[in-house]
């Protein structure tokens, strides 16, 4: 597993570039954003910032419903 701050595993999964790294990097950041959350000390700033970041790890996941897109060639 990859070690660091929540914050260095969101910068990374956001800068992914690969589908299949980007997949892996999201979920390791959002097990370590809410591994965060859950600690008591922290300030009502950084849970404004924790939600946001899983607001946007989110939509960074595919949906398992939507189309996939065919290139026109």
């Amino acid at each position: 597993m990859l070690d660091g701050t929540w914050r260095d595993l969101y910068r990374a999964a956001i800068l992914e570039l690969d589908p299949a790294l980007r997949k892996i990097r999201v979920k390791v950041a959002t097990d370590a954003i809410k591994a965060r959350a859950s600690d008591v000390g922290v300030s009502g700033e950084e849970r404004s910032e924790l939600g946001s970041a899983l607001a946007t790890l989110r939509r960074l996941r595919p949906e398992k419903h939507e189309p996939r897109v065919r290139s026109i060639r």
